[in-house]
């Protein structure tokens, strides 16, 4: 590949990583503290659905493959978050339906952590795997650095603003605040790329 990234393209595909984090950021604490304390449902189970979506991520080496052998790591990334950000809206409902119905809850949140597992996997290898080759090898090192930080942000800015706006706690407006986030990450990413 002859291009290589710029600081800016740099920056614009770690504001990939951070909408990634501000998905992920849901789905393993907000999500399950809903399940816990709303949901009056022991720790275990939200553990395993968690533990469930790192599980699938063994099918990262398939996904950089895909990438590599395609070489359009725009469309994995896409396709990824794509699925990530439907994951984290399914998992939500998930997680509201375990309340009224349990069995159908739970079905939805295994399929919801799956898809969020196939997304990370999908949307973050392609996209570590772009930066890696389309990086100066003497910027390497600091491009994942700041992308890395990048994500952590996302992560702590995503935890505080949607634990602020999920109170007063409503099932609707869990779905509203949470659905909402995973769309404007997804927007992001589109933009990003």
């Amino acid at each position: 590949m002859s291009k290589t990234f710029s600081w800016f393209s740099i920056f614009r595909l770690g504001l990939v990583q951070m909408a990634l984090g501000s998905i992920i950021v849901l789905t393993t604490s907000t999500l399950n503290r809903l399940m816990i304390v709303e949901g009056a449902l022991p720790a275990v189970i939200p553990g395993l659905l968690v533990s469930f979506h790192y599980g699938i991520q063994i099918t990262r080496p398939a996904w950089g493959f895909f990438s590599d052998t395609g070489k359009t790591r725009t469309k994995w990334i896409l396709v990824g978050m794509s699925t990530l950000s439907a994951g984290g809206i399914l998992a939500t409902l998930g997680t509201l339906l375990i309340q009224s119905n349990f069995l159908l809850g739970i079905i939805t949140s295994i399929v919801a952590y799956g898809l969020i597992g196939l997304g990370v996997g999908a949307a973050g290898t392609s996209l570590l795997a772009y930066l890696a080759i389309a990086t100066k090898p003497e910027r390497r090192a600091a491009a994942a650095s700041l992308t890395w930080l990048m994500m952590i942000f996302g992560i702590a800015v995503t935890a505080g603003i949607v634990g602020n706006l999920i109170e007063p706690y409503s099932n609707f407006r869990v779905l509203k605040v949470i659905s909402s986030v995973c769309v404007l990450a997804l927007l992001v990413t589109i933009l990003a790329v």
